[in-house]
């Protein structure tokens, strides 16, 4: 486990810093506008009991946009909760939506008592909104793609290698206790730096793997490729198994 404590004046700092790195690794002012990303809100997330961190391939939208600071989120929803063309946040979100509510009532959220957040409406966007504000959330690629187009995974993998100071800080600085990382080609990247642990291995999909003392680690398939409530609550029901028995540890550790 990562018994580390969040610290805000420390994120603040090194943020500016891992946003002049990526600044000094990419066209940024032409072709490789990019998301600034990391945590939505601070001073949400440093009230969370279980802080947890999502890691993503790449955005969508821009790349001409120079700088767009992830804080911004719940004010001009930079990743795209109210758009009914992009279905990752939405589904990513429902999932944590039903993790934070779980962890904060201390038992797990039933059935009959989950929200249809598939279906955009202010309400539901709403709940979302104030789910991912007490998230990170983090693309092992900066450069953002040009909306409409497909994501490249050599391109991405490519991209990740290059980033690995930059992400092996902001994994750092964030100090999660737990890592959501969507999709195999950010995993694979990702533990192929060893930056999520050097006991990690790849093929065990919806498992948490807890090595070291270093944060929980959770590769999941890539949102966009999930379908329905059922099979989402059954893998929130089987992640919320594998919290349950952890949950302890964060009452004794920041």
């Amino acid at each position: 486990m990562n018994h580390s404590c969040f610290d805000k004046t420390a994120y603040r700092a090194a943020k500016d810093r891992i946003i002049e790195l990526i600044k000094n690794s990419h066209d940024w002012k032409n072709t490789e506008g990019f998301i600034a990303d990391g945590i939505i809100c601070p001073n949400e997330y440093e009230k969370q009991s279980v802080r947890i961190l999502c890691i993503l391939a790449e955005s969508y939208g821009y790349d001409g946009c120079e700088v767009t600071y992830i804080e911004t989120q719940p004010i001009d929803d930079v990743l795209g909760l109210s758009n009914p063309t992009v279905q990752t946040p939405r589904k990513l979100s429902t999932l944590l939506w039903l993790l934070q509510q779980s962890f904060e009532q201390g038992s797990k959220i039933k059935w009959d008592d989950m929200p249809w957040l598939f279906t955009i409406n202010k309400d539901n966007t709403d709940k979302l909104q104030k789910t991912l504000s007490k998230v990170a959330w983090v693309n092992v690629k900066k450069a953002s793609q040009p909306i409409g187009t497909k994501m490249d995974p050599e391109e991405v993998y490519v991209h990740a290698l290059r980033n690995q100071t930059i992400l092996c800080e902001q994994i750092q600085i964030i100090s999660p206790h737990l890592i959501i990382v969507c999709g195999a080609v950010a995993f694979h990247a990702l533990n192929e730096m060893k930056l999520l642990g050097s006991e990690v291995v790849s093929g065990q999909k919806w498992k948490i793997q807890d090595v070291n003392d270093g944060p929980l680690v959770l590769e999941v398939s890539h949102p966009s490729t999930w379908r329905g409530y059922e099979k989402l609550y059954g893998n929130f029901e089987d992640i919320y198994a594998q919290m349950d028995c952890r949950l302890a540890r964060f009452q004794f550790f920041g």
